[in-house]
């Protein structure tokens, strides 16, 4: 337990803040969990009473498990965390409760963490269209994957004396009943032991008695520890993850059944830029051939036994405009997992970025990037993880980072200095830098600080630019919400080559967010007394510089989010048949007094009738859409973009 080596982590952590270091630290918060969890609606008890098959591969877009499935909402669904998954979407349990903030029971001995429980399920009969009754000869099983740690880069694995646990529980006795368990390991111990990097459980459901009853449920925690930090500000964060996939219940199933009939998308799409995660459109406009990349690279997964042909599209639509571009990859086919491993699409190459964004006059400008695979598979009913959505924004910031920290960058001692390197087009206004800083334990980081501009002397940060003192962090405490540390009101104009940046007047850890996902160390430089260098850790500092117009006294970037209100459309992207919709809780609501609307991206309704779970789009052209669906007295809205791609 983590307890064992407090005194290892003094002997270790203390000397190296003295001796001057930069230094990652694990979230004490998670900040998506806590941007949302304001905007959420709070759970009513619901007697939601399942059917089988229950099935979920967390490839939906919420970062809460699906409440017409799932009980609770602890775990954090997201494709940050997992390293190579079946499918795109896992859900990730750790330390860090539904608040995102580390558990009030927390301790160095060990805890009961994340909690991940079923709606009731019936396992005494199938009802609906084809009733049937369900005894021990129908081959029930229950299947799932799971891998400790995650990315390596990312997850802090969790100890032999932490685990992952699943339960079932027992509507005749009203009791819980352990089935399974592991205990944590690092990834790389796992890969060595199983050979796999998920590993998948397959469980039969024989005790009639106790499980094949109305009410049946399951389960899955975890069981976790934290280390000890004298040092507030330096305090120990998230640790003990683990990442679960592909939960499946159903019957007519066998101890042999591993496989499935399904080809998802792995990880999830990026940038198109070049350089950038963002950029300002101003910037972009000057080179556009310099800032695009000239490939992608997709990762695919087969999960059958048998090879498929497969083909794979991607289509760009503006915002607010009619224009779009369409890639269409050909078909190929795609091997199976088991035999082949993962495939980077296609087999030799890579899709290649064969268009520039078209400019215009406009101070900023988005572009949706839809990613689609269509596969000639029969019974592949699992359409959702067959698209990966990318937005690509052009606002009047440069961001290495995609908005999601996944861990705190620090620098020590006092004196110590951070700059992050930038590259213009054409000389600019430096109005502003944003930042994101990470929640401390007490808020011990809160320390002030000199914020910092520096000229370039060869590639590396040169004579101050300008300085601002009096600066300290805080905290946005949403996703985007990066905090806004204006320049004063000297012009500070920049050009070619720049850096921005603090310099520190005490020892303890700042904690700006650090995105883990995009290496970008190469443009991180640290002085703490002996001149700069370069980062020793791969990632990219959550730290954006503001250039341009002037900005408004009511600072804010309008940014295009995920709304509370969202709907559930499937398949996404359509090409060109029925579609079903689905309104959260609609259990409880009379979806007779609801109508639908769809409007193209220009904002002209180009559809209207009264609700219906299935809608045929076939009469939709190629492009992106917005479907909203109203009751008829306005209380409730909801909305949901879909990709047309035929």
């Amino acid at each position: 337990m983590k307890n064992k080596i407090l005194i290892l982590l003094i002997i270790l952590v203390i000397p190296a803040i003295s001796f001057s270091q930069e230094i990652i630290t694990g979230l004490y918060t998670n900040p998506v969990i806590k941007a949302n969890i304001k905007n959420m609606k709070a759970r009513s008890a619901r007697s939601i009473m399942l059917n089988i098959p229950f099935f979920d591969d967390f490839s939906g877009n919420s970062i809460f498990p699906n409440d017409s499935l799932w009980a609770d909402k602890n775990v954090f669904i997201n494709t940050a965390y997992p390293y190579m998954p079946p499918t795109i979407g896992v859900a990730t349990f750790d330390a860090l409760n539904d608040t995102g903030a580390i558990y009030p029971t927390a301790n160095s001995y060990g805890f009961a963490a994340d909690t991940l429980t079923s709606n009731p399920i019936r396992l005494d009969s199938i009802t609906g269209a084809h009733p049937m009754a369900l005894y021990k000869s129908s081959g029930i099983y229950f299947s799932f994957y799971y891998q400790p740690q995650g990315d390596t880069v990312l997850g802090n694995a969790p100890e032999y004396g932490d685990s992952l646990v699943l339960e079932f529980y027992s509507p005749t006795t009203k009791n819980w009943k352990q089935v399974w368990s592991d205990t944590g390991s690092t990834l790389q111990k796992f890969h060595s032991r199983y050979h796999t990097w998920f590993k998948q459980v397959l469980i039969p459901i024989t005790d009639s008695v106790n499980y094949y009853q109305k009410g049946f449920r399951f389960r899955f925690y975890n069981w976790a520890s934290i280390a000890n930090n004298s040092i507030p500000s330096w305090q120990s964060g998230n640790v003990d993850i683990w990442n679960l996939d592909y939960v499946y219940l159903d019957k007519g199933r066998s101890k042999g059944d591993s496989i499935h009939k399904d080809i998802a998308f792995v990880n999830p799409a990026s940038s198109m830029l070049k350089n950038y995660y963002a950029m300002p459109w101003s910037q972009y406009k000057i080179d556009t051939t310099a800032e695009m990349k000239d490939t992608l690279h997709m990762t695919i997964a087969n999960l059958d036994s048998t090879e498929y042909q497969l083909s794979y599209k991607y289509n760009v639509q503006e915002i607010g405009n009619t224009w779009n571009y369409a890639y269409n990859g050909g078909s190929y086919n795609i091997y199976p997992v088991i035999d082949s491993g993962y495939l980077k699409y296609p087999p030799h190459a890579s899709p290649p970025v064969a268009f520039h964004f078209p400019t215009n006059s406009a101070d900023s400008v988005v572009f949706v990037i839809t990613h689609a695979i269509k596969e000639g598979l029969n019974g592949d009913s699992h359409r959702q993880n067959d698209t990966t959505i990318f937005e690509q924004k052009f606002y009047n910031y440069y961001a290495y980072d995609d908005g999601v920290p996944e861990a705190g960058y620090g620098l020590s001692p006092a004196n110590a200095m951070l700059a992050y390197q930038f590259k213009l087009n054409k000389a600019d206004t430096l109005r502003a830098v944003e930042m994101y800083f990470n929640q401390t334990l007490n808020n011990a980081s809160q320390q002030y600080f000199y914020l910092t501009v520096w000229k370039d002397a060869n590639g590396y940060p040169g004579d101050t630019l300008y300085q601002q003192m009096g600066v300290k962090p805080k905290y946005g405490d949403s996703l985007n919400k990066f905090v806004r540390y204006r320049i004063d009101d000297r012009k500070v104009l920049v050009s070619g080559t720049f850096y921005v940046g603090w310099k520190q007047t005490t020892d303890d850890n700042l904690n700006l967010g650090f995105d883990m996902n995009n290496d970008e160390h190469k443009k991180i430089f640290y002085n703490v007394g002996n001149g700069w260098m370069n980062s020793n850790y791969a990632g990219a500092l959550m730290m954006r510089p503001i250039l341009g117009k002037v900005l408004p006294l009511v600072a804010g970037i309008k940014e295009i989010t995920s709304t509370a209100n969202e709907i559930k459309v499937f398949p996404n992207p359509s090409t060109g048949e029925n579609i079903s919709i689905d309104i959260p809780d609609s259990q409880n609501q009379d979806i007779s007094k609801f109508t639908i609307h769809v409007f193209n991206m220009i904002g002209n309704e180009v559809y209207e009738s009264p609700f219906t779970k299935t809608l045929n789009v076939s009469n939709l052209q190629n492009g992106i859409y917005l479907i909203s669906v109203t009751s008829n007295n306005n209380n409730n809205k909801y909305f949901a973009r879909i990709s047309i791609i035929k």
